[in-house]
């Protein structure tokens, strides 16, 4: 690789093997020792009806298909360079994160492109802290993601990590940024029935 790998990587000395990741698919992203605010996301989505193994994801990204880079939206970014930016996956190759990618059920490359192109679309965005105190509000009230059975709503234009995901998924179906306003989260991708059952296979490479 020509370009200088981040910190992190080099001094974990390993990199997750992207040679078998298409462009648009899905990167979830979760802390082994959780912060306060991964933790507090974990946990609301579990009181929202969430099993372990999906509601423990809580981040994702759309994988940019160049064997390195990826579109995310993170608050961790958002005083600094906007919310929506472009960055290495290997920033999560640290040791302190596990990893999983989903193949999107599309029908051509065509619509794999067009995933990026729609999470590319939102570059510079900024991040929406009113999501972020929502998923800490429902964390404490203990009600989840669910009101009276039904999924609640939320502002269309609201953007955090899963619901970039999912307007870039909505934009290569529909050529144009469209979502239903449902509240979409990491849980809610990890579970989505519009993934392949079988995750793509994701090797570790060593670093000399």
């Amino acid at each position: 690789m020509e370009q200088e790998l981040p910190a992190a990587a080099r001094e974990w000395g390993r990199i997750i093997e992207t040679k078998n990741l298409l462009p648009g698919d899905l990167v979830l992203v979760r802390s082994i020792s959780p912060d306060r605010v991964s933790k507090s996301i974990e946990n609301a989505q579990l009181k929202g009806g969430f099993p372990q193994r999906h509601a423990q994801w809580t981040h994702a990204a759309v994988y940019l298909g160049d064997g390195e880079y990826i579109c995310e939206s993170t608050f961790k970014e958002s005083l600094t360079r906007g919310g929506v930016v472009m960055r290495s996956l290997f920033n999560y190759c640290d040791g302190k994160h596990a990893i999983r990618v989903r193949r999107p059920k599309v029908s051509s490359d065509r619509q794999r492109i067009k995933i990026v192109i729609g999470a590319l679309n939102h570059m510079g965005k900024s991040y929406s802290w009113f999501e972020l105190l929502s998923f800490m509000s429902a964390a404490q009230s203990g009600r989840g993601f669910w009101q009276n059975g039904q999924r609640q709503r939320i502002r269309t234009g609201a953007l955090v990590c899963s619901t970039l995901y999912q307007d870039a998924f909505n934009f290569s179906f529909s050529g144009t940024t469209v979502r239903m306003g449902t509240l979409c989260t990491p849980a809610h991708l990890s579970a989505s029935p519009d993934f392949e059952n079988a995750s793509p296979h994701i090797g570790w490479l060593a670093l000399d």
